[in-house]
């Protein structure tokens, strides 16, 4: 009987809400944008109200040794729900009819949209929710360890009880990790098994143990079923294959990004479009010293075998870059990028062997192309 009244006084005290959540739902839509905080807010009001009414059902079961808590409790705690659902009911009611009236001014919200007034008195309302709940929770620990005492060890002559931290850890420890077995219970699981007096116990695999092999099984299906049936992932050679080809586009990007960073280590022989950028730079600065086909005349002839530091790609953007000055040769590396001087080393390469008109004479050393290593350190630059 008193089951039916106390459902019947939680949904009395629900349907005054219901309306009042319907009749401002009416209003949002029409006059202002949904209110998501008050929506929220809402939501943990009434799921609360479903908490203290299953505490409270849950407290009438555990106290049935104490038969006057167990009739007047649940009643006293649906009426206060009454109470606390009239008032937020009421609450409600008043903002739908602000909502209404304030066609022409709209009240100014605060905190997410709500007003001053309608959130403190949905938080006093939560507020008073919670601590329902924290007292039924307090009364049924206090009837339960009342019905249910706890087991105390003896200690030095005194009756000591675990924390209730400590005898959760053992249940969890129990159930989860170990399955661990008392010391006095461990004759039990004794085998027949001796090896000098070592004896064996049946003990079971630990919790933890056999929840990761079948985690691994399900794991492993879905493996199968991804790579072999669906075939929606990649295999080992495909990942390899798919990083290889990002690498390489980073690779690119990098190297497209430092182009510029070309010394006399790293340049190398361009192409014909390389040459064709350096014989204009040529043109424009080496002519007055090595004349417009480089058969020299200030400076040495570039078109011949002979070099007076070298003739490599990397000897001649040494010279250009570095200069030496105590020969008449100036260094050119604060006035072209690291780029031109690459491409005017290459254009200087192509001279070699075109036979100008008038040619300066030999000068320094015979050079040779070595294949294995065509900048010999033995050679010098021009």
């Amino acid at each position: 009987m008193l089951k039916n009244k106390n459902t019947f006084l939680l949904l009395l005290a629900s349907l005054p809400s219901l309306a009042s959540f319907a009749q401002t739902a009416v209003v949002v839509n029409t006059s202002k944008p949904t209110n998501y905080m008050q929506i929220l807010m809402i939501s943990v009001a009434v799921l609360l109200v479903m908490v203290v009414w299953v505490l409270a059902n849950v407290l009438k079961m555990v106290s049935k040794k104490a038969v006057e808590l167990s009739k007047s409790a649940p009643k006293v705690l649906m009426i206060f729900i009454v109470a606390m659902g009239s008032m937020f009911a009421t609450n409600l009611f008043a903002q739908t009819a602000a909502d209404t009236n304030t066609t022409t001014s709209v009240a100014k919200d605060y905190y997410g949209g709500l007003s001053y007034n309608t959130f403190w008195t949905m938080s006093t309302v939560i507020l008073l929710e919670l601590l329902i709940v924290f007292l039924l929770i307090l009364f049924i620990r206090n009837i339960f360890r009342a019905i249910h005492p706890v087991e105390k060890r003896i200690v030095e002559g005194k009756g000591v009880t675990d924390s209730w931290l400590i005898i959760t850890w053992h249940k969890l420890d129990k159930q989860f990790f170990t399955k661990a077995v008392p010391l006095e219970q461990e004759a039990d699981l004794l085998l027949d098994h001796d090896y000098d007096g070592i004896k064996e116990l049946n003990n079971a695999l630990p919790p933890w143990w056999k929840y990761g092999f079948y985690i691994t099984v399900v794991v492993a299906v879905f493996y199968v079923l991804k790579f072999e049936v669906w075939h929606t992932g990649m295999n080992p050679t495909e990942e390899y294959i798919a990083e290889m080809s990002a690498a390489k586009v980073q690779t690119d990007a990098y190297l497209a990004s430092a182009k510029e960073n070309v010394d006399e280590n790293t340049v190398i022989q361009l192409d014909a479009s390389g040459a064709a950028a350096g014989k204009e730079i040529f043109a424009k600065t080496c002519v007055p010293c090595h004349l417009s086909e480089g058969q020299g005349i200030v400076g040495p002839n570039l078109t011949d075998d002979y070099w007076i530091h070298g003739g490599s790609i990397k000897d001649i953007f040494k010279t250009i870059k570095y200069g030496y000055p105590d020969k008449g040769m100036q260094s050119w590396q604060t006035t072209y990028s690291p780029v031109q001087m690459q491409q005017l080393a290459t254009y200087i390469r192509t001279l070699k062997g075109t036979n100008p008109p008038n040619p300066k004479a030999p000068e320094g050393d015979l050079y040779k192309e070595v294949a294995a290593s065509p900048d010999s350190a033995t050679t010098k630059n021009k």
